[in-house]
């Protein structure tokens, strides 16, 4: 069964609606008007991350949400800044990370507010039940994101043990149920490379309902960041060309990474402009692991002057390009660090020591690859990253 006949099978009109309307030609009206910015020498990213919590009921390993002594959940009022001037300056589709999201017991109305919008949900899943599956439902513009990391021994070496692994399982099938856009989040780490980087895998997250599966790459953060964890350069390349012939043999999901371009050569999406991260304080990062920032969105501080006037985010535009295509974190974070320096970064982890975890990390790969760039084989991937998903004139 092929990815549309599927949503056409599984998922309401209005839902399906909304999400072909508002996440699909909405993105790509975003983009267009992000490379009509960037000619006219203007940027704002047409995708916004938002982390409105940094509270978690999980402590994953290598997670940059754990370690905060005092930690803050985003304002309503907040949020509702963000995404209104976003939508202002033609976003359309939002990512909404944590911590965990799902804490915090208004957002569901919220999403149901903003009905001209759509988001995406990265949780845990474990307070996706029966009853907020139908709440996302009747918001009618939300694609829930689970996190599931291989089976329950390779899950629970990331997540903990006790039944997350299992509870996890069955969000899947309440957001089936309920008829959701659903997606399952893979984040690929040594330990779990042989369960996840496989076929069955894949085939069991969609025989489960997942609509999507959305691979990463472990960047090993925050207090406990396990830098054992993260992949070898073969492994990289190898999990590369998986990614490249399930998406020719399985056809009833999408398979997504945001590494790679059509070409097969490696970019980062921060880099590109493309998308930033706002935290639960309002703070602009590049990314979410990247926790430094210069400026912090307020309500006399507007979205888009904040991203526009930020040194640090115009430095790591036009700095990061230069030094990898890869993930600057990973492969430059003395040079990292020396950018965030130069421009007066503070620390807006939370934690107080995110230059202290900075400057005690090696040296590790990333998606920047060695051996020669290994191309899309899906006529329709290439398609959809040459024309959504590229450079942007970042790298030359």
């Amino acid at each position: 069964m092929t990815f549309l006949f599927r949503l056409l099978r599984e998922i309401p009109p209005r839902l399906l609606g909304s999400f072909v309307i508002k996440a699909g030609l909405g993105n790509l009206r975003a983009i267009r008007r992000f490379e009509q910015r960037k000619k006219q020498g203007a940027v704002f990213p047409p995708f916004l991350f938002i982390s409105v919590t940094q509270r978690c009921d999980l402590a994953c390993k290598g997670c940059w949400a754990t370690g905060v002594e005092k930690p803050v959940d985003m304002s309503e009022a907040l949020l509702h800044q963000i995404v209104t001037e976003g939508r202002e300056q033609g976003c359309r589709f939002f990512g909404i990370l944590g911590g965990e999201p799902l804490l915090l017991p208004w957002l569901p109305d919220f999403f149901r507010r903003h009905r001209n919008l759509y988001f995406q949900l990265f949780t845990n899943g474990q307070r996706l039940d029966d009853a907020l599956a139908r709440k996302l439902r009747k918001a009618g513009n939300v694609s829930p994101l689970i996190s599931i990391e291989g089976n329950a021994l390779s899950y629970a070496a990331r997540r903990g043990a006790g039944t997350a692994y299992e509870t996890a399982l069955t969000a899947i099938d309440a957001c089936r149920r309920q008829g959701l856009v659903t997606g399952v989040a893979t984040s690929i780490s040594t330990s779990n490379f042989n369960d996840v980087v496989n076929p069955a895998f894949l085939d069991d997250m969609v025989a489960r309902g997942a609509h999507y599966v959305w691979y990463y790459l472990y960047r090993p953060s925050g207090p406990e960041p396990g830098f054992g964890d993260a992949l070898s350069d073969a492994q990289v390349r190898e999990t590369r060309r998986f990614l490249l012939a399930q998406r020719r043999r399985c056809r009833a999901a999408v398979i997504i990474d945001a590494y790679w371009d059509h070409e097969g050569n490696a970019l980062c999406p921060a880099a590109t402009g493309i998308s930033h991260h706002i935290n639960a304080r309002g703070d602009v990062e590049p990314c979410p692991p990247i926790q430094c920032a210069d400026s912090r969105v307020r309500p006399d501080a507007p979205v888009a002057a904040t991203i526009r006037d930020s040194p640090l985010l115009a430095a790591f535009r036009s700095e990061v390009p230069r030094l990898t295509r890869g993930c600057v974190l990973m492969d430059h974070p003395a040079e990292l660090a020396a950018l965030a320096r130069r421009h007066q970064a503070y620390d807006s982890s939370g934690r107080g020591c995110f230059f202290e975890e900075l400057a005690a990390r090696p040296i590790l790969g990333c998606h920047n690859h060695s051996g020669e760039p290994l191309p899309e084989t899906s006529w329709a991937y290439r398609f959809a990253k040459k024309h959504w998903f590229f450079g942007f004139g970042a790298y030359g």
